[in-house]
């Protein structure tokens, strides 16, 4: 870690923290966001811990991106979304709540807007969205999981 502040993303890539893991490899783990704007929301988060993108290494963040690319084509081929957000969030005035590098892959359908926005407001206090969600996230894994067996990116 860069600095003596506790990393969420450092303490899962550690396994000192559980998270619903979709895909891992030696360059980045692949997990559902605790807090998703929609069903399926992802996060790509590279081993190395960086706050900002510029400081990752060229081909890492190349990767990253490619790996997200792939992730949304799943979704799409899969028939669990029509369209992605691929988002970065780089630094915390643009609104990045984890200081670790990640990619969200954000899965989008037709009339979802209402609810994205409802959800990025209050997506941190709905004492609602803590109900069951250790089981809904696992069932989410194992969803996203057949869909890159399907797609052929699965390690």
């Amino acid at each position: 870690m860069a600095s003596t502040h506790r990393c969420i993303f450092c303490d899962i890539l550690n396994g000192q923290s559980e998270a619903a893991v979709v895909y891992r490899d030696q360059h980045c783990i692949a997990i559902l966001d605790a807090f998703p704007l929609t069903r399926g929301h992802l996060l790509v988060i590279p081993h190395q811990h960086q706050q900002h993108i510029e400081e990752l290494p060229a081909e890492t963040v190349a990767y990253l991106f490619a790996l997200a690319s792939r992730f949304s084509s799943a979704l799409r081929l899969g028939g669990e979304s029509e369209a992605t957000a691929v988002v970065l969030n780089n630094g915390k005035a643009a609104n990045q709540h984890v200081a670790h590098v990640h990619l969200h892959v954000i899965p989008r359908r037709q009339g979802d807007t209402a609810l994205v926005v409802w959800r990025y407001v209050t997506r941190f206090i709905n004492p609602w969205s803590y109900i069951g969600r250790s089981k809904r996230l696992g069932q989410q894994a194992t969803r996203w999981q057949s869909l890159l067996q399907k797609a052929e990116i699965a390690a």
